[in-house]
């Protein structure tokens, strides 16, 4: 990039400071930024923005000091200076039309428009330069400075172009982007409904008051914690649910302490007395029911055959001639068949748990909720031990000494 001839900067000078103006209100006035000026009248063309640029703002300030900038161009050339010979702008006359109300959109947007093209005209730019020099299409400039937003693409497109603009044409860029949104803020006012009057006006304030107190963040929030409300008495729900539903595991029982804590059970209706089996025990009569065919279970090989349907909860024990066969927690609706030649032995906790069928026969249930039940089927009957209690010893007395008399010692 040429540089300037130095003696065109140090005339600029000397003319501001033959007027006493300070470079500052120069800038002010201008709309040119001090560092631009500055570089201007020291002759650092690089330190503008371009060629384009430099060129306005020398023909605006040249301007301002009513010097005549293409005379000490020519000069420059003539003395073989590369200096671009400068071009007239072309002007952007305003759209015609009837002035806007105050503080209406179109009155702001014609203010920022004005502003621009007043700018442009000063620095000598053509839209054209423009154009080349911020990459904004043509047709969008003309809309920016005729005041025209909706030829826009979009607002936030428009205020990405104006700060642009402005920045081109040395503006500051911000008070020219807050009158852009007070005119869009003006556009949304306009287009708003008129508030109701009368009769239904305390009813429009009421509940536009309503709609300030219940914003979208606090419906949005009440309506999160509504949902892990419910999430939280769900989860809960389920865990006892579980914990209900999980088995117990199976507890050993001590035989010995459930058959000295049992009453034995009277029986409903005794129909016979069998014989006494060895060993103490004695029989017990129970009511035998009978049953239709089909809940008949089949039979089985063995003198004996006890079959035991479970409808409760409960802990059971089986011995079959002498074996425990089975020890452990039943479930409702489980069923086991044993049979043996001998006796089989029913030990359970809940004697209305179980229902038992002997010898093919149903017999009921075996007791009361939550009773301990033993019960030995033989191919006799059915018996019902009776716990005995073991002799208490008594104490043997202690051994004492018993006292030996002394021989006599034999006389000499």
């Amino acid at each position: 990039m040429a540089e300037i001839r130095p003696s065109i900067g140090e005339e600029l000078r000397r003319a501001r400071e033959s007027r006493n103006l300070s470079i500052e209100k120069v800038s002010r006035e201008t709309h040119i930024r001090l560092g631009y000026l500055q570089a201007i009248e020291a002759g650092d063309l690089d330190a503008l923005p371009s060629p384009t640029q430099a060129r306005g703002f020398m023909r605006a300030y040249a301007s301002y000091l009513d010097l005549k900038l293409d005379d000490m161009l020519a000069e420059a050339a003539n003395a073989g200076q590369s200096v671009v010979p400068d071009r007239e702008p072309a002007v952007q006359e305003p759209l015609a039309g009837t002035a806007p109300d105050i503080d209406s959109p179109d009155q702001i947007f014609a203010e920022i428009g004005g502003t621009l093209s007043k700018q442009r005209a000063l620095l000598g730019f053509s839209i054209l330069d423009v154009e080349r020099q911020t990459h904004i299409k043509a047709h969008y400039i003309q809309a920016l400075e005729s005041g025209s937003m909706s030829s826009l693409p979009s607002p936030v497109q428009g205020r990405g172009m104006l700060s642009n603009y402005a920045s081109f044409l040395g503006l500051d860029p911000d008070p020219l982007l807050l009158r852009f949104a007070d005119g869009l803020q003006a556009g949304l006012a306009s287009r708003r409904p008129p508030r109701s009057r009368g009769a239904g006006q305390e009813e429009y304030i009421s509940g536009t008051s309503l709609r300030r107190l219940i914003s979208g963040d606090m419906l949005f929030g009440g309506l999160l914690i509504f949902l892990l409300a419910i999430f939280l008495i769900w989860g809960i729900g389920r865990i006892s649910n579980l914990t209900s539903q999980e088995e117990t595991p199976p507890t050993e029982l001590s035989l010995g302490g459930l058959l000295l804590n049992s009453p034995t059970p009277e029986p409903a209706q005794p129909t016979e007395t069998p014989q006494p089996a060895a060993g103490g025990d004695q029989p017990v009569s129970e009511e035998i029911v009978e049953t239709p065919d089909e809940s008949i279970p089949p039979p089985a090989e063995g003198a004996v055959q006890v079959y035991v349907v479970v409808h409760q909860r409960a802990w059971l024990q089986a011995i079959v001639d002498g074996q425990v066969e089975f020890s452990g927690r039943v479930l409702p609706g489980a069923a086991f068949p044993f049979s043996g030649d001998e006796t089989v032995e029913i030990l359970t906790g809940n004697g209305v748990a179980l229902e038992v069928y002997y010898n093919q026969q149903n017999i009921g249930r075996l007791g009361f909720y939550g009773e301990v039940v033993h019960r030995v089927f033989a191919e006799g009957g059915i018996f019902t031990p009776t716990p005995t209690n073991s002799p208490t010893p008594t104490a043997t007395p202690a051994v004492t000494a018993t006292p030996t008399p002394e021989e006599a010692s034999p006389t000499e």
